[in-house]
């Protein structure tokens, strides 16, 4: 199906960019990599009138480490770097394992981090042909009144689905998104709705500019498992990133994480899991326990072809093997 007409601009400064998302607020969308909204025009489940290429903004493709202020990456930066970047990988490595995880080398290549953190949500009525969906009654996602996945709602229950952002949220990251005249920083866990419609909280006239991710204390380990049907390409059925901090004597854990990805319309927060793990000496049945505590917390919703049984299974076992390399790592930091 071809594309819809629309008029275009390539800026080269982060002011102009903004100059024109508020010339055209609500008319117009912002491109960089292209790999998910090029796809939503082509099913005609997004139609903006303008479309502002941010690739040519060169301050916003950046790698940047402070031993005292941590991390800043331009949301321009692509997957490709944060995988292979060596800062990133030493100190960082749940990060650089999530953004391997994303899709295809070639896709790694052009899609960027901003991209991949306002990720649209997906849904198996909604990410369909314009024709497709004319079949059926249109639902909350394109203006509509219903849900399909969830009979009766009051709101979208489609799949927020990006790999990277169960890693960022494990580590604490923060997101700066600036406007004309005006920007503001926000944990990156507050950034997102809980509501499949809208996803995050993102204004028509704004854009994510740069991530700010706190250096992790000693004695601290990450890990990022990825469930999907294939090995690449495929987008998660279920992502989990633990992040774990040991205490001096190495036994201890003092802090924890654990975020989900694909298995609600936001990353979600094991936070019950999390308070568990605190200030105890973790054992293997604590983790089984844990694990499945996980699960009941979590309620996850169908995923696109794979039923919530299955997905409560590898949550399961996902969330036990992530806790056990995640207290690896840590010991071994």
């Amino acid at each position: 199906m071809p594309l819809p007409k629309f008029e275009y601009f390539e800026p080269k400064t982060v002011e102009e960019a903004l100059y024109l998302l508020s010339q055209y607020k609500g008319e117009a969308k912002v491109i960089a990599g292209g790999t998910d909204l090029l796809v939503r025009m082509n099913q005609s489940v997004a139609t903006p009138s303008y479309l502002i290429n941010l690739k040519h903004i060169q301050d916003l493709n950046t790698i940047i480490h402070d031993h005292k202020e941590g991390l800043r990456i331009g949301a321009l930066t692509t997957l490709h770097a944060i995988e292979t970047s060596e800062i990133i990988m030493e100190k960082f490595s749940v990060l650089a394992q999530a953004a391997s995880r994303v899709a295809s080398p070639q896709i790694r290549n052009t899609g960027t981090i901003g991209g991949n953190i306002c990720l649209d949500t997906r849904c198996w009525y909604y990410n369909q042909s314009h024709r497709w969906r004319q079949s059926i009654a249109p639902c909350f996602k394109v203006g509509g009144d219903l849900c399909h996945v969830v009979k009766k709602s009051d709101h979208c229950y489609s799949l927020f689905s990006a790999d990277t952002v169960p890693a960022l949220i494990g580590l604490g990251a923060k997101i700066k998104i600036s406007s004309a005249g005006d920007e503001r920083v926000i944990p990156l866990e507050a950034f997102y709705t809980g509501v499949g419609q809208t996803v995050h909280v993102l204004q028509p006239d704004e854009i994510v500019t740069e991530l700010q991710v706190p250096n992790p204390p000693p004695a601290t380990g990450g890990v990022y498992l990825k469930y999907s049907t294939r090995e690449v390409v495929d987008f998660p059925i279920l992502g989990v990133a633990a992040v774990m901090t040991l205490g001096s004597n190495n036994r201890e854990c003092t802090e924890a994480r654990i975020v989900l990805g694909a298995v609600s319309s936001a990353p979600v927060r094991a936070t019950k899991a999390e308070d568990r793990l605190r200030g105890k000496e973790i054992e293997d049945d604590q983790i089984e326990e844990i694990a499945e505590g996980t699960v009941k917390e979590a309620g996850p919703i169908v995923h696109m072809g794979t039923s919530v049984d299955h997905k409560r299974r590898m949550m399961r076992v996902f969330v036990k093997r992530a806790i056990k390399q995640a207290l690896g790592c840590a010991n071994s930091a």
